[in-house]
C-alpha cells in the first residue's frame, strides 16, 4: 500500500476545540440517564457521517466560511477568486447543484453493521447551517426547491440504519453562520463567533436562541428514538454566546427520556461524556468517553475512492480505547457525489471480520484496569473485563493469519509461536474466535499457555476465564 498523509485537521487552531473551564467530569444524576450511560458504554463501536454542501466542494467541513485565514480546510478552494463577501454567496450556491445522487443509505447502513458498528452518528447541520433534513425553519435545507439534493438525507439515513439494527444520534452545531441571528451581514465578519453586540441586540440573539431550540426540537420529535445528541461549535457556550443549553438538555430529556445530551468541550453537568477528538487519552480517565477519529483524511472522503487508514491502525486505535474504557466513534463520510469509497468498504470489512471473531472481548466489557494481566511474548497487551472474564489483545505487526479456519494451513506473522503468562487465578484460557489453550506452569510457578497460531488477522485475542 502506498503511503498517504492522514494527518489531521488542527481544528484547535482554528478555535474549535478547547477553552472551557474544566470543573471535572460531572455524573448524571437521574437514574435513567446513568442506565442510558452504561447502555451507551456497552455499545463501544460507532460511526459519526458528515456529509455536507461541504462535500460538494472536495472538503470535510464548512469550516472554508470561517473569516480567519489559516490554510488548508479553513480556506476556499484554490481556484476561487473574489471576496469573503463573494466567497460566502457562492458556498451556498452549491446547493443548487450538489445532488449526491450515488448516496445510498441503505449500503452505507449495511457496510457499517457489517463492520461492527452499533451506533450511528449523522451530521444533521454542520456550521454553515445547511440542514440535511427537512425543517421548517429554514429554507437553506436538502429538501428546498433549490436545492438539488431534494431528499430527507438525515430521515432516509436513520431509517436505513435502524433497519440493520443501529442506534442513530443527531450531531447539531450550535452555530450557524447563514443565520442573521448569528452573522448579521450588514456588519463586518471575521471571525467564527457571532459578530455584534447582543448587550445592544438581545432581540435578535433570543431569535437565533428560539430558533436552533425549535431546530433541536423538531429532529428529536419527528425522527424516531435518538441515543444521543452531539453538539458542535463549543465555542456556543455561556457567558459569550448563551443558547439556552440547560433548557436544551430538559427539553431532550422531556422528548427522549434515554438520550444522552454531549455539549462536547463544554464541560459541565451537560457533557454526558467526553469526546476527546483525533486523539485519545494516555491512560482511563476514570469517566464516560469517546474518541472520535477519522478513517480518511478527513471527516468525509474530499475525492472518489479516497484512501483509508490501514486496518491496522485501526485496530490498534480499538484496543487502545476500549482497553482505557472509552468507545471508539469512527469519522466516515460520502464524497461530493455521494459515494462510499472503495478504500473504505475494504477496511469496514476487515474491522468486520476481525469484530465477528473477537467482538466478545470488546462489547460490554469495561476497561482493564489495574490488575495483573496477561504478559510476555514480546507482545503489547491491552486488556478488557466482563464478569469474570479478563480479555487481552495484541497486535500482530506480520499480519496473520497463521492459521485461519477458512484458508487452512499457517502463514509465519514473525511474533508467534511464544509463551505468554496468564495472572494469578486463571482458569482457563481460548482463543477468540478459536479454540480452548492447555495451561501449564512456568519454572517460577505462573499458569500460561503457548500460542502458536492466531485464528484472526492483524491481532489475535484471548479470553482469560478467573
Amino acid at each position: 500500500m502506498a503511503a498517504h498523509d492522514f494527518t489531521a485537521d488542527n481544528l484547535e487552531a482554528a478555535g474549535a476545540l478547547g477553552g472551557s473551564p474544566d470543573p471535572g467530569y460531572i455524573r448524571p444524576e437521574a437514574q435513567r440517564t446513568q442506565a442510558a450511560l452504561e447502555h451507551w458504554q456497552d455499545l463501544k463501536v460507532g460511526v459519526i457521517i458528515h456529509w455536507g454542501l461541504y462535500s460538494a466542494i472536495g472538503q470535510g467541513g464548512s469550516w472554508s466560511l470561517h473569516r480567519e485565514r489559516l490554510g488548508e480546510f479553513t480556506d476556499p478552494p484554490e481556484h476561487f477568486t473574489g471576496t469573503d463577501a463573494d466567497y460566502h454567496d457562492w458556498y451556498y450556491d452549491q446547493r443548487r447543484t450538489f445532488h449526491g445522487r450515488e448516496y445510498d443509505p441503505t449500503e452505507w447502513a449495511r457496510a457499517c453493521s457489517d463492520a461492527g458498528m452499533r451506533y450511528l452518528v449523522f451530521t444533521t447541520k454542520h456550521h454553515d447551517g445547511f440542514a440535511m433534513y427537512d425543517t421548517a425553519f429554514s429554507n437553506l435545507k436538502s429538501t428546498a426547491e433549490d436545492s438539488a439534493l431534494g431528499r430527507d438525507v438525515f430521515g432516509e439515513t436513520v431509517e436505513a440504519f435502524r433497519a440493520e439494527g443501529l442506534e442513530t444520534g443527531v450531531y447539531f452545531s450550535k452555530a450557524d453562520w447563514a443565520h442573521p441571528g448569528y452573522w448579521d451581514r450588514a456588519l463586518p465578519v471575521k471571525d467564527r463567533f457571532h459578530n455584534y453586540d447582543i448587550a445592544e441586540r438581545p432581540s435578535s440573539w433570543q431569535q437565533f436562541v428560539d430558533f436552533t431550540q425549535s431546530q433541536i426540537e423538531e429532529l428529536l420529535t419527528r425522527y424516531g428514538t435518538m441515543n444521543v445528541l452531539w453538539l458542535d461549535a463549543g465555542w456556543v457556550r455561556e457567558p459569550e454566546e448563551p443558547i439556552g443549553i440547560d433548557r436544551i438538555a430538559e427539553r431532550a430529556r422531556e422528548l427522549q427520556p434515554d438520550i444522552l445530551v454531549v455539549d462536547r468541550e463544554v464541560h459541565g453537568v451537560n457533557e454526558n461524556y467526553r469526546t476527546p477528538e483525533q486523539t485519545l487519552p494516555a491512560e482511563d480517565p476514570g469517566h464516560p468517553w469517546e474518541s472520535c477519529i477519522t478513517m480518511t483524511r478527513s471527516w468525509c472522503s474530499l475525492r472518489r475512492d479516497d484512501p483509508a487508514k490501514p486496518i491496522e491502525e485501526i485496530l490498534s486505535n480499538l484496543l487502545q480505547i476500549v482497553s482505557r474504557g472509552g468507545n471508539y466513534l469512527i469519522g466516515i463520510g460520502p464524497d461530493a457525489e455521494g459515494r462510499l469509497s472503495v478504500p473504505v468498504q475494504e477496511r469496514l470489512a476487515e474491522l468486520g471480520a476481525w469484530l465477528r471473531a473477537c467482538g466478545e472481548g470488546i462489547y460490554g466489557t469495561r476497561g482493564g484496569g489495574d490488575a495483573r494481566g496477561v504478559t510476555g511474548g514480546g507482545l503489547e497487551w491491552h486488556h478488557t473485563r466482563k464478569a469474570q472474564t479478563l480479555y487481552a489483545f495484541a497486535l500482530l505487526t506480520g499480519g496473520g493469519p497463521l492459521e485461519h479456519a477458512e484458508h487452512g494451513g499457517t502463514a509465519g506473522t514473525g511474533e508467534l509461536p511464544v509463551e505468554v503468562t496468564l495472572p494469578p487465578g486463571a482458569t482457563s484460557a481460548r482463543l477468540l474466535g478459536g479454540q480452548d489453550l492447555p495451561l501449564h506452569t512456568t519454572a517460577d510457578g505462573a499458569p500460561a499457555v503457548s500460542l502458536t497460531s492466531s485464528p484472526t488477522m492483524h491481532a489475535i485475542g484471548l479470553a482469560v476465564e478467573m
